[in-house]
């Protein structure tokens, strides 16, 4: 009898689990990718120089929180 492959993750292979539209972590490896992103939204937060214009403050953090976002849901994705 021929077994058949499934391309669902066994669950010690999980990293991260799906919920409304994000992803939480699940497992320490997802932690440890998800504190360094965290810290990443916070050091470019603290990075803003407070004498900016709401404005110049938005046109500097959407472009990095952006690209954070998709590289971190793209990994979450991979590994849920």
């Amino acid at each position: 009898m021929a077994t058949k492959k499934s391309n669902t993750r066994t669950r010690q292979h999980v990293w991260f689990k799906p919920l409304r539209g994000s992803y939480i972590p699940v497992h320490w490896k997802g932690w440890l990718t998800y504190i360094p992103y965290a810290a990443y939204l916070y050091l470019t937060y603290a990075m803003l120089d407070r004498n900016r214009s709401p404005l110049d403050t938005v046109l500097f953090l959407v472009p990095y929180w952006v690209a954070g976002v998709i590289i971190m849901h793209w990994v979450a994705k991979q590994k849920s």
